[in-house]
């Protein structure tokens, strides 16, 4: 029985292709699971104002948890933002350059067309990635012993970094794990029976997400690689890439409910 599962999803190299963020692999599964009303959750790095753009080309509907668990969004409601919110962890990005070891650049200070070049990312799609509200993506510019000391110096002001498919990631004190179960207990607290809570990620910024569920999903990146999940020997690992991937396994999962 199917009734009750939530799917918690990553969205590029996952649910998306790496590169053209494309999910028509993913297709057949998606309408498999809109048939059997269960819910899609997004979870990514992305900002509120991409997810709103690809939850309508995905055709889904209900919450969304953007840029690392650092924003949720249910329908009709004000995201919800994790303190200490974009312009505190900004300035912290600017004043740690002081340090000249510390080389950053961040989304706030790049131009689109930079942004575009970084990610991609169509014009359109590039400025809504710069509309952030919980998180600074950046680039690291310095060395790999600096950057442990710069990881050490945020955690003494409750602050964390998340290393995604592209960037790094400074935020405040959350992760997409912790979203995920406070989106669960919040939908469960609303009423909605959740028997199984499903999650597909392919990076390191997802390991939180799939320790958070009853079956993670670890999607295979293109060149055959995928992240260890040590604690979850349980997990699932797709035979093919990105969305391909994604829908084997969930294609996978329905079938083996039904039998």
């Amino acid at each position: 029985m199917t009734t009750g599962w939530l799917v918690f999803t990553d969205l590029d190299g996952t649910l998306l292709d790496h590169n053209s963020y494309d999910h028509r692999d993913a297709v057949p599964a998606l309408r498999k699971l809109r048939e059997r009303q269960i819910p899609v959750i997004l979870v990514s790095s992305k900002t509120q104002a991409e997810l709103a753009v690809l939850i309508q080309k995905l055709g889904l509907e209900g919450p969304m948890i953007g840029e690392n668990g650092s924003v949720i969004i249910y329908p009709g409601e004000p995201p919800q933002i994790a303190p200490p919110g974009y312009l505190q962890i900004r300035d912290y990005l600017v004043d740690s350059r002081t340090n000249p070891n510390y080389g950053t650049l961040g989304f706030g200070d790049m131009t689109v067309e930079e942004v575009m070049e970084a990610t991609g990312l169509e014009h359109d799609m590039a400025k809504l990635a710069m509309h952030r509200l919980g998180s600074e993506a950046f680039f690291w510019q310095g060395s790999e012993a600096d950057l442990k000391q710069f990881r050490q110096d945020i955690a003494h002001i409750g602050l964390r970094l998340l290393k995604g498919g592209r960037f790094y990631h400074l935020l405040g004190d959350t992760d997409k794990g912790k979203a995920v179960k406070y989106v669960t207990r919040h939908l469960k607290k609303k009423g909605q029976a959740v028997t199984k809570t499903i999650g597909l990620g392919d990076s390191d910024n997802d390991r939180e997400m799939l320790l958070a569920v009853d079956i993670p999903i670890i999607v295979r990146k293109h060149d055959g690689t995928h992240i260890i999940l040590e604690q979850r020997p349980d997990a699932i690992i797709t035979d093919l890439p990105g969305p391909a991937g994604w829908n084997q396994a969930i294609q996978n999962l329905l079938q083996q409910s039904e039998t």
